[in-house]
């Protein structure tokens, strides 16, 4: 179980956007993403290949590294990380800390984030490649009352402590795409339709999960500790990394083909409607002769005199597809994983309205299919941005997923001679995915 031990801890490591495609654009997560309609050159990639064709679009546009780096958990804010980062907790603080979990619930922290190194558009063409990671660990609120109070709270017979719930999920990719858009003239207004073609390299996927671990001191301790884990491998004796290869060294362990169709209608007055199909055709799919699973169980007992016995009662290693088909719970576990392990079917339709230096956005979208990024079923957003001086943008921005989450945002730049300097923070409250959002970014667009 010790590999297993290190997927899990490896799942908290924050990442390099739980999106497919690295999001180019700081400047969306400032407006909340009611970037839709408003999304400019390289911008266009993620957003809707159609604005590659519309009116007043960038001649030539470079995007220079974006990063975007999110941390979460479903207890816990980030002012409850600055109150007690590098403090004693006194019993009241280790209380309120459990009280913050609901009944046989689960801590769950979370890392995810995305880099956009590099994007280009000349026209209507656009190219962008990025890399997006996440990473989920989930506690169970037993083992958080262990690990804040020991085993004060139980100590009668037949009392244990769980891990039940706790588990963990994590995932890598890194994805090219190309775009190209098109303009027709209508009596209405301007029409532009457009395409991103994308091709994904899949680098990592893992689950953990608990099985039934188990720990009480009375008469005398004894503990169950049981897991199971299935996770790319990645062999210990490469000698070298080979980002295209497919093998144990290589860092090709999934692929796929998708692409996006996207529109927008330019109405004049500074008004764009628009539409776009993320994920419309195509999927993703990974090598499962790449996966590894393990399983162990273990019995530690105390007796009287104060010696400790371990018996391993389980300890499982499948290397091979065969071997992992051929054991029934690790089929079950290798077919939950990969049950929904492409990327998510979105649909997203909005507005833009550029009036001088003020820009207004609103969008909404809706999931059609679950996927690896882990999508909210819908949500709203809205957005604003004043360029004050015409140099310095201001923005603003809030969105909803009808229940679980709400995001206020704002960001802020300079924008002189074509150079983009965009920096963002993002707010993420409500029950499940809270968190914090940071952005910066760098473009160049004339």
């Amino acid at each position: 179980m010790k590999r297993a031990s290190l997927v899990l801890a490896g799942l908290l490591v924050p990442a390099l956007l739980q999106a497919q495609l690295a999001d180019p654009s700081t400047r969306a997560l400032g407006m909340a993403g009611a970037y839709t309609s408003l999304a400019r050159g390289y911008e266009a990639v993620y957003w809707n290949p159609a604005m590659l064709a519309v009116t007043g679009r960038p001649g030539l546009s470079i995007g220079l590294p974006h990063v975007n780096v999110e941390v979460g958990s479903n207890a816990f804010g980030f002012s409850d990380f600055r109150k007690y980062a590098n403090s004693y907790l006194t019993t009241a603080d280790k209380q309120t800390i459990l009280d913050k979990m609901a009944n046989d619930s689960s801590l769950t922290i979370r890392a995810l984030g995305g880099v956009a190194p590099f994007g280009l558009s000349v026209g209507p063409f656009a190219f962008a490649v990025g890399s997006s990671f996440e990473g989920d660990l989930a506690v169970g609120k037993d083992a958080v009352q262990l690990a804040l109070f020991g085993n004060a709270s139980r100590t009668g017979a037949g009392q244990f402590f769980t891990a039940r719930g706790s588990g963990g999920f994590g995932w890598g990719a890194t994805t090219a795409a190309a775009s190209f858009a098109l303009p027709f003239s209508l009596p209405v207004g301007r029409l532009s339709v457009g395409i991103t073609g994308k091709y994904t390299i899949g680098h990592f996927l893992a689950s953990a999960g608990d099985l039934g671990t188990k720990i009480g001191a009375n008469p005398s301790f004894s503990a169950v500790t049981a897991g199971q884990a299935i996770y790319t491998n990645y062999g210990s004796h490469c000698g070298s990394f080979t980002p295209m290869g497919t093998d144990a060294c290589g860092g090709q362990a999934g692929k796929g083909v998708s692409a996006d169709l996207g529109a927008a209608l330019q109405l004049g007055g500074g008004l764009t409607l628009s539409a776009v199909a993320v994920n419309a055709l195509g999927s993703m799919t990974w090598d499962d002769s790449r996966l590894v699973y393990e399983r162990t169980r273990r019995q530690v007992t105390q007796d009287a005199s104060g010696s400790v016995t371990t018996v391993v009662t389980d300890s499982t290693r499948l290397t091979t597809a065969a071997a992992i088909e051929a054991d029934p719970q690790a089929r079950a576990m290798k077919d939950s994983l990969l049950a929904h392990a492409s990327f998510a079917k979105l649909v997203r339709v909005g507005f833009g309205l550029r009036s001088g230096m003020l820009t207004l956005g609103a969008a909404m979208q809706l999931r059609l299919e679950q996927g690896l990024d882990q999508q909210p079923s819908q949500m709203v957003a809205a957005g604003a941005e004043y360029r004050l001086l015409g140099i310095l943008p201001l923005r603003v921005g809030a969105s909803w997923d009808f229940g679980e989450a709400t995001t206020l945002s704002a960001g802020t730049g300079v924008q002189f001679l074509g150079i983009n300097i965009d920096a963002s923070v993002a707010n993420i409250s409500g029950s499940v995915h809270p968190g914090v959002r940071l952005g910066l970014g760098v473009g160049l667009i004339w």
